[in-house]
C-alpha cells in the first residue's frame, strides 16, 4: 500500500506549551501508529485535544495560520530589505534568513558574541556534516525578530561581524 504520511506538531504554529502533534496517514496504518504513540511521552489530556480539534474544525487554526504567515512574510521582507542594503549574501529560507559570512570567519564566535547582546543567531557551520564542508554563516530567526527592532538588531549584528572579519 502506498500513501502519504504527514507528521507535524503545533509547537511552531500555536505554542510549544501545547505539546501536541499529529499524524495524517492511511487508516490501515492507524493501529501501528497507535502502538508507537503509546511508547512516547504521554499525550496531553482529552480537554486539550478536544479544544484543539474544535479550534481546527471551526476554522480558527486556518485563520491563525494565514495571519501569522502574512506577519512573518512582512518581517522577513523587512529583515531582507535591511540586510541586503548592508550585507553581500543574504536570503530568506522559510522562517529564517541565511546570512553567509566570508570563508574563514568564525560564525560560532560571532553567534557567541551576539548572544551577549541578546541576539540569537545560529551558526550555519554547525549544520554541516563535516568541518571540511562547512560554510560560515548565520541563521537569523524571522519570527522572533520584532519588526520595530530589526534595524537596531541588524546594526548590532553587523558591527559584531565587522569586528570578526
Amino acid at each position: 500500500m502506498l500513501g502519504v504520511i504527514h507528521i507535524g506538531s503545533f509547537s511552531k504554529t500555536v505554542t510549544p506549551a501545547l505539546r501536541l502533534g499529529f499524524v495524517v496517514a492511511p487508516a490501515a496504518l492507524a493501529p501501528r501508529f497507535a502502538e508507537v504513540a503509546a511508547c512516547l511521552a504521554p499525550a496531553p489530556g482529552p480537554s486539550v485535544q478536544i479544544a484543539t480539534a474544535e479550534f481546527i474544525r471551526d476554522g480558527h487554526y486556518l485563520r491563525h495560520l494565514r495571519r501569522t504567515k502574512r506577519a512573518y512574510a512582512a518581517q522577513g521582507d523587512a529583515l531582507l530589505k535591511y540586510l541586503k542594503a548592508r550585507a553581500r549574501d543574504v536570503a530568506i529560507a522559510g522562517l529564517a534568513a541565511v546570512l553567509r559570512l566570508p570563508d574563514g570567519t568564525s560564525d560560532v564566535a560571532i553567534a557567541r558574541k551576539a548572544a551577549s547582546f541578546g541576539l540569537a543567531p545560529t551558526p550555519l557551520s554547525l549544520w554541516h556534516a563535516s568541518a571540511a564542508s562547512a560554510r560560515s554563516g548565520l541563521l537569523l530567526g524571522v519570527a522572533t525578530s520584532p519588526h520595530k527592532r530589526i534595524e537596531a538588531s541588524c546594526d548590532r549584528l553587523l558591527q559584531i561581524i565587522d569586528r570578526h572579519t
